[in-house]
Formats: C-alpha cells, sequence, structure tokens
C-alpha cells in the first residue's frame, strides 16, 4: 500500500516487539563518487594530493614487536586514540559546520584524516584485528548519518580484499560464496563479511534517499532494486545455517524497508517479490520460528497482501492472508502442545497477528460477498441507508459481518480503514468507488455508516464532542479498547472526503479541528492543517454542495465549518469583496499560503494536498491571469489595474507556496511556467516607458511558447 501521509495508518507499519530494527537501511550509490558536494564540486572534484611519510610504514614494527596485543599495546591505543579523536570531531559537526563551503570542508577533512588513518595502521596491524576495527568504525559513522565515508572508509576497505568483479545482480549463490566465503562458513571472518556486506547495502540505500527523498527518479529506484536483489542473494547464502539467523532477521527489517518506500511510491509490483521472500525466510529459519519474532512476520505477511491488492490483485491478497492465518494458527497449535506455558506476551503477538490477517481478509470479503450474482436475475432487495442509520447497531450487513469478526471498537475501525483505503486514489481526486455495481458503492456507503458509528461511541464527550487518543490505533486492537486513535479519525475523515460523503466530512472536520486547536504537538498541528486546507477547497470541489448519504454528527451547525479556518486565515481585502465561487479559490489560496509560508518546517501539510493544491490553483489562475487587458498608453492605470488584480495576487501566493514548500513532487516545467509569468507582469511594472499594445495575456502567452519551443529544441 503507498500511503503516504503521517496521519494514514498502516497496519503493516509494525516493527518486531521482541527485537529492535536497526537503523533504516541505507543504500548503495557509486563507490566512485566524491564523498561530499558542495558548490565549489567542479574545483574540488580534482584528487586530493595527501602528504606522505618520509618512512615506508612496512619498514616500521608491526603491532606484535610491542607485546600482547591487548589495551596496553602503544601502537593499538594510538590507533585507538587517533580514531578516537576523529569520532569525537566528528560528533561536532552541527556547531563546527553551519554553512554549505564550511560542511564541504568538514567532509573533506575527516574523509581525509580517516584516509590517513587507515594508511598509516593498516600494514602493522593484524588482520583480524584491523578488519573489525573496520567494521566498528563504519557502524559508528552510520549513527551519525555519514554515510558515505562509512561505505568509502570501511566497509568498502573491507570488501576490496574480495573479488570486485562479481556482478551481484547476475551472479548465483555457488559463485557469491566462491568469492566472499573461500574459506567456507565455520571460518571466524565469515560474520564479519556478512555485516560489511549486509552494511555496505544499507549505506547505499541511505545515500539514495539522501540524493532522491521520494525516488522519483528512475536511476533512484533501479539502485533500490539493485540492492534488494544483493539483500535476497546474501539472504539465500545464510539459510542453510542456522546460526546465521541474525542475517535473515536483520535481512528482512532492511528489506521490508525499501520496499515500502517503494509502495509509497506507486511500485509495489516491483516490492511484491522480495516482500515474498522475506515472508518465506521468516517461515523457513528455524529459530525465527518462535512466537517472540511472530509480530514481525505478520508485518511482513501484511506488506504483501497490501501489495496484492495495490496490484488489483484482490484474490490472491486474501488467499495470502488465509494462508497466513494457518501458519499462524499451526504455530499456535505447537506451542500449546509444548511444556511451555503462553505467556500474555506471546498472547498478544498472537492477538495482533491474527487480526492483522483479519483484516486483510475482511478488505476483499466485504465487497466480494456482495457482488451481483451473474447466474441468477432475481433482484436483491437493497436496504434504505438513510432509514438504516436511525436504527441501533449492527444495522447493515457490513455492520453484522464486523460484528463477526473482530470484537472491539478500535479492531472495527481499523477494518473500515483498511477496507476503504486504496493507494490509487489521490485525495483530491475526490469521487464515489470506481465501479457500475450498485452493491458495491452501497458497501463503500456503510463502511462510513460504520464509521461514523464507531467515531461518536468510542470518542463522544459528555459535551457531545469528539476526543481522541495519542496512542496508535493498533495498540488499542491489542487491548481490546473501545477508544479511537487520533491518526485514525484524521484518515477517515479524509477518507469522507475523498469519497464525497460531504455532510460527513464537514461535521467531523469541524469537531475534530475544534479538538486539535487545543492540542500542542507537531503531529496535531500537522492534522490540523491538513483538515484546515481540505475545509478550504471543499466548497470548490463541492460546487453543486451535495450532502452525502450519511448524515453529519450531531451537534454540528453550518457556519461552524467555515469558521474553523477562516479564524486562522487573515483575508485580503480584495479578496473579500469577490463573491461566490471566486471567494471560495481566494480564500483557498489565502490559507495555502498561511498554512506552509508561516509554518515551521516540521508541522507542514501533507506534501499530496499541497501538490494537487498548488496545481489545482494554477489552473485556475491562468484563466484569470490570461483575462487581463491592459489599456495601450496609460501606465498608471496599468499600475493600479495590475496592484489591485486578484489574480495577480493569487500567483504571487502560489510562487511563495512554491519556493517555501520542499516540492519535489511538483512539474518543473510549472515552476518555471508560474516564475515566467509572474517575472513577466513585474517586468511591465518596472517599464514606465513601455507602450502596451497587447493585453497581457497575450504577451505571456508569447513568452510561455517561446520557452516550450526553446525546451523542446533542447531535449
Amino acid at each position: 500500500m503507498a500511503a503516504s501521509a503521517a496521519s494514514s495508518v498502516h497496519i503493516s507499519n509494525m516493527s518486531p516487539t521482541s527485537v529492535s530494527p536497526p537503523v533504516p537501511p541505507p543504500t548503495p550509490i557509486s563507490t566512485l563518487t566524491a564523498l561530499s558536494k558542495s558548490p565549489q564540486e567542479s574545483k574540488a572534484s580534482s584528487p586530493i594530493l595527501l602528504p606522505r611519510s618520509s618512512c615506508s610504514e612496512d619498514t616500521l614494527p608491526l603491532a606484535v614487536f610491542y607485546g600482547p596485543l591487548d589495551a596496553k599495546n602503544p601502537l593499538l591505543a594510538s590507533c585507538e586514540k587517533e580514531i578516537r579523536e576523529l569520532l569525537g570531531f566528528m560528533k561536532r559537526k552541527e556547531t563546527i559546520a553551519t554553512t554549505e563551503d564550511q560542511e564541504y570542508e568538514f567532509h573533506r577533512r575527516c574523509a581525509a584524516s580517516l584516509f590517513n588513518i587507515w594508511t598509516k595502521y593498516a600494514p602493522r596491524l593484524p588482520a583480524a584485528y584491523y578488519n573489525e576495527k573496520l567494521l566498528k568504525v563504519g557502524d559508528s559513522l552510520c549513527q551519525m548519518k555519514e554515510y558515505k565515508l562509512a561505505l568509502l572508509q570501511c566497509y568498502g576497505r573491507y570488501l576490496q580484499q574480495f573479488s570486485t568483479n562479481l556482478d551481484e545482480t547476475k551472479a548465483d549463490v555457488t559463485q557469491f560464496k566462491t568469492v566472499f566465503f573461500p574459506n567456507g562458513f565455520g571460518d571466524e571472518t565469515a560474520g564479519l563479511t556478512f555485516h560489511a556486506l549486509n552494511s555496505r547495502n544499507i549505506c547505499s540505500y541511505q545515500l539514495v534517499c539522501e540524493s532522491d527523498e521520494n525516488l522519483q527518479n528512475k536511476e533512484s529506484v533501479v539502485q533500490c532494486l539493485h540492492i534488494l536483489s544483493s539483500l535476497r542473494l546474501i539472504m539465500q547464502v545464510a539459510l542453510p545455517h542456522e546460526h546465521f539467523c541474525w542475517i535473515i532477521f536483520n535481512g528482512t527489517i532492511y528489506i521490508y524497508t525499501i520496499c515500502r518506500k517503494l509502495m509509497m511510491i506507486g511500485q509495489s509490483s516491483k516490492a511484491l517479490e522480495y516482500l515474498l521472500w522475506a515472508s518465506m525466510c521468516m517461515e523457513s529459519s528455524v529459530p525465527l520460528l518462535s512466537a517472540r519474532h511472530l509480530t514481525w512476520r505478520a508485518t511482513l505477511y501484511t506488506a504483501v497482501c497490501q501489495c496484492y491488492y495495490d496490484c488489483q490483485c484482490g484474490i490472491h491478497g486474501e488467499s495470502f492472508a488465509r494462508r497466513a492465518l494457518a501458519k499462524i494458527d499451526e504455530l499456535r497449535q505447537l506451542e500449546l502442545m509444548s511444556s511451555l506455558q503462553s505467556q500474555e506476551e506471546s498472547t498478544r503477538s498472537y492477538r495482533e497477528a491474527t487480526i492483522k490477517m483479519a483484516v486483510m481478509i475482511f478488505k476483499r470479503g466485504v465487497f466480494e460477498s456482495r457482488r451481483k450474482n451473474k447466474v441468477f436475475f432475481r433482484p436483491k432487495q437493497r436496504v434504505n441507508l438513510r432509514e438504516a442509520q436511525t436504527l441501533p447497531w449492527p444495522r447493515t450487513i457490513t455492520e453484522r459481518l464486523l460484528e463477526e469478526m473482530f470484537d472491539s471498537a478500535a479492531s472495527r475501525f481499523l477494518a473500515v480503514l483498511e477496507a476503504l483505503t486504496d493507494p490509487n486514489r489521490r485525495l483530491l481526486h475526490t469521487g464515489p468507488i470506481a465501479t457500475d455495481e450498485v452493491e458495491l458503492r452501497d458497501v463503500t456507503t456503510e463502511l462510513f455508516i460504520a464509521g461514523k458509528e464507531l467515531l461518536i461511541v468510542s470518542n463522544s464527550g459528555t459535551d457531545g464532542m469528539l476526543g481522541f487518543s495519542k496512542s496508535s490505533l493498533l495498540k488499542h486492537v491489542i487491548e481490546r479498547k473501545n477508544t479511537i486513535s487520533l491518526d485514525a479519525a484524521v484518515k477517515f475523515i479524509k477518507l469522507a472526503f475523498n469519497y464525497e460523503e460531504w455532510s460527513l466530512f464537514e461535521s467531523a472536520a469541524s469537531q475534530l479541528t475544534y479538538f486539535l486547536q487545543k492540542q500542542n504537538y507537531p503531529e496535531s498541528k500537522k492534522a490540523e492543517m491538513d483538515l484546515t486546507l481540505l475545509l478550504a477547497i471543499e466548497p470548490v470541489i463541492n460546487v453543486k454542495r451535495n450532502k452525502g448519504l450519511v448524515f453529519p454528527l450531531e451537534n454540528f451547525k453550518e457556519s461552524q465549518c467555515v469558521q474553523a479556518y477562516v479564524r486562522k486565515v487573515a483575508l485580503h481585502d480584495s479578496c473579500v469583496k469577490t463573491i461566490g465561487y471566486a471567494e471560495d479559490i481566494f480564500r483557498l489560496a489565502a490559507t495555502l499560503y498561511s498554512c506552509v509560508c508561516f509554518s515551521p518546517q516540521n508541522v507542514q501539510p501533507d506534501r499530496e494536498i499541497v501538490v494537487d493544491m498548488i496545481m489545482f490553483l494554477w489552473q485556475k489562475c491562468k484563466l484569470g491571469i490570461q483575462k487581463i487587458n491592459i489599456s495601450k498608453n496609460d501606465y498608471a492605470k496599468f499600475t493600479q489595474k495590475i496592484s489591485s488584480n486578484k489574480w495577480v495576487h493569487l500567483l504571487w501566493q502560489i510562487n511563495e507556496v512554491i519556493h517555501s514548500y520542499k516540492m519535489e513532487g511538483i512539474d518543473i516545467v510549472v515552476v518555471a511556467e508560474v516564475t515566467l509569468r509572474l517575472s513577466e507582469i513585474l517586468e511591465c511594472l518596472g517599464s514606465p516607458t513601455r507602450r502596451f499594445k497587447k493585453s497581457l495575456g497575450k504577451i505571456l502567452n508569447e513568452k510561455y511558447e517561446t520557452v516550450h519551443v526553446s525546451t523542446d529544441v533542447n531535449m
């Protein structure tokens, strides 16, 4: 599932409770690239000549010359001291390197110092000590997020002792073992080699993310797939050896982390095979079959099911979930047969795993059970969903199914969220479920009716207003609580917006915004801005003022909906005078500008919402700008018209939002076009002697066409 937002509730986003996973996997870029980049890279890209000692280290005595290889050995102590001083210096990076040039110089000095340390001591240290020290220093650098230095000067150095001609994307197990494990797996260095191979992949992944956080470039996705292939090959080699089960477990964590990133950008089809492999490895490694690792197995199972659903292969997703449920039950039976008594932690693990799989089964089953049977032509009698909302729970087939499969409000709400979630839908691209079958549309409505009821029953206070817990929904599910978490409620309201259940959305968003205004932590402020933006754009999308089939929450007044976000934004006078549809557009732009440009970087709205709103506003703004007519000779009148024109102000707001927000997700052509049109207006304002013989729209269109022609020629 390609879910992105922090408010999203992913039931597979659970790390194992028994073993803390390492830092999220890093990843490789070419090891031949420079250690750091800066504006001076073109100058600094030439090789750095490091000073050489006047005497060769080969002629100096080895470490054993000074006595036992312990902490008192002067050579080992000297090496340890230099490494410790270097790492201590690197920990002060934030205070030393405050500018880009200082950061570049900092990385250059650190890389040169570490290179000199290895060059100075490597020939004189015992091989085992040197190799172990390489990996320890590499691990320390990874903790400081210095992945490139760790990759080149630590893990890369360790792996240089092996053949570098092996193409791991094409190599088989035999070739891999021959190159990296020539002495077999009983050798004491085998564990170090596995460590270096995995750490190399981790660093490489992190470097890919540093250069392309959202994996927008095709090359970044290809590199991630190469890393996944390398991890799979490493696990394939280690799988037959039980004492290397830690390699398998860590490998599944690395694979899951990378695949989750791929799923978020719509590459579930490419992630599926690796998640399947990780799941099968957890089943095949005997030491990992205990209930202690069941939570993590269930997380992998869930990710596989989500990939199937993302790829529109729901039947395979449900089938895999049922298979996983059988495996979980099989493990439980084995535990009951053993002499070990079931502990509370084990019971929690089984409950969590079982509910995750049940949710994956419900995701397809709730729709498939209602599909029209094409063999029989007898029409089914439909339930009046408006009347059903006045009846006591359970009122519909969907609610009865929830009642049968789940035993708490939290688990039922989780099932509702998962059934409604479709990663192929963008939040602002609203509309009902894409099907002509009325029965399936009824199921969607029933899910919203059930979700609304669960929301009210679980979270209503004595004053009738909603209140929410900060804990995760999955924690409430495991503890059998009838409570809905804040992030789950936000996601449900966003789904109501996406499926055009306007009455439910407006009432719930208004009450939740009121609740969030009283909170004071980053997640709540981010959720408040998301809902504020959705409330602002709703009148623009829902022009016909449709209500939807689901009734609004009680104690809701429509006037509260507008006040929820108008209070947050100081509208300009030029916008207030406008009425109707245009007023909603300018209010939306003012709200977006306020949320993005006046909020700290750690409390920014959801990226998808901001990007889609900019694209929407730009399409409206283009039409408005083209309608501006310029007086032929009256510059004063032109200046007055432009300075008071709402569309020009809207164009300026769009430009400010683009440059205030990290806009990797927006088309660069749109950024160029916005900048061009705004600069043309400013150019006109700065030329009093210029005679205007054309409309501003025509001038801008000619400029825009010129840019596009030159772009096409260059391409």
